[in-house]
């Protein structure tokens, strides 16, 4: 995703849920609206598989990804954004974590030959 974009992502970190099934039946539900939120460009999925250092470690991390801040802001504050962080809340508990940040990527072709990365704005 080139052409200048300035991407940001709105980063979900989900706590282990209590009932497994129960969280699915939910987090189901919360993308039917989350998916609805203008502007949203792509979304990415990780089910945590293992914690190699630290005290926490998610359950499952969901990103959406924006053109800029502008755009996930004006996300956050549609009647889908709303619908879908209120239902956020109900379906976890609060057990969850909401972070925003730019998006940066970097791939072999951006990496010099001492070892420094060179990131980029996707």
């Amino acid at each position: 995703m080139d052409g200048g974009l300035n991407l940001h992502k709105l980063i979900i970190l989900f706590g282990q849920p209590r009932d497994q099934l129960d969280f699915a039946m939910g987090w189901q539900a919360f993308l039917k609206m989350a998916e609805q939120m203008p502007g949203l460009r792509r979304e990415s999925v990780s089910l945590v598989e293992d914690a190699l250092y630290g005290e926490t470690r998610p359950f499952k991390i969901h990103e959406f990804f924006f053109d800029n801040r502008a755009a996930l802001d004006a996300a956050l504050a549609s009647d889908a954004g709303q619908q879908a962080g209120e239902w956020l809340h109900q379906f976890t508990g609060g057990n969850f974590s909401l972070l925003i940040a730019p998006h940066q990527e970097a791939d072999a072709k951006d990496f010099n030959k001492k070892g420094k990365v060179r990131r980029r704005s996707v």
